[in-house]
């Protein structure tokens, strides 16, 4: 691991699409990120029902969502951990 600096990751938002949710029966929104740093990157898209927000708060819920995913991902991957000494 590196300095704090190199350790964070660069997240942009890279789309955000209205898709028609044929199981729901309404729109969603599919808000994707693009995230990387040194050795690691990828992408992540969070699905938002559209009538649940603003057009203010799609950015903001969708960033939410995704650290709750990410949250839940470290969570799960614990042990999965190794300690280089």
């Amino acid at each position: 691991m590196g300095t704090p600096e190199e350790d964070m990751f660069d997240i942009q938002l890279e789309s955000i699409e209205r898709e028609l949710d044929v199981d729901l029966g309404g729109e969603t929104l599919e808000i994707e990120f693009a995230f990387s740093r040194t050795g690691c990157r990828g992408h992540a898209r969070v699905s938002i029902e559209a009538d649940s927000v603003t057009t203010t708060e799609i950015v903001p819920f969708g960033m939410s969502d995704l650290h709750l995913a990410f949250a839940a991902l470290a969570e799960q991957t614990k042990a999965w951990r190794i300690e280089m000494t």
